[in-house]
């Protein structure tokens, strides 16, 4: 029976009480959406940089071979950015010809990635810039 009677007072607020919980609500709401819309936005730049970084680690990789050319490895690294969505990302690899290269030579992958495009909104974070990620091998 007591319940009952708290139920009911709970339920009666003063019109006064229900005004300063809609200020509060219109106060805190901004900060709110801010909070987490930035915080999905800062996940898909985390992803889009270890994408990249995985992509040019891997087109790195393959260069490295004796075997392989630099078509192969640009395949391969838009093979990899196009199955994680990334848009518009130019890979380049140093020496552009990699099967005129000797065992023990450099070889870089760069991969940039630009935001525009890849990033859902730009609602807490700007989408000027890019992502440029670069991995560097020796030639087997």
């Amino acid at each position: 029976m007591k319940s009952s009677r708290l139920f009911r007072r709970a339920k009666k607020l003063p019109a006064q009480r229900r005004g300063v919980a809609t200020v509060e609500m219109a106060v805190i709401l901004p900060i709110l959406l801010l909070i987490v819309f930035g915080t999905i936005e800062l996940c898909t730049r985390l992803f889009i940089r270890q994408a990249a970084a995985v992509t040019a680690y891997e087109g790195a990789r393959l260069a490295a071979r004796r075997t392989v050319t630099s078509d192969r490895v640009l395949t391969r690294c838009q093979t990899l950015l196009a199955g994680r969505n990334i848009e518009n990302a130019i890979v380049t690899i140093t020496p552009q010809d990699t099967s005129a290269i000797s065992t023990g030579e450099l070889i870089q992958v760069r991969v940039e990635v630009p935001w525009q495009g890849n990033t859902p909104s730009t609602f807490a974070l700007p989408n000027a810039g890019s992502i440029v990620v670069t991995a560097s091998m020796l030639r087997e």
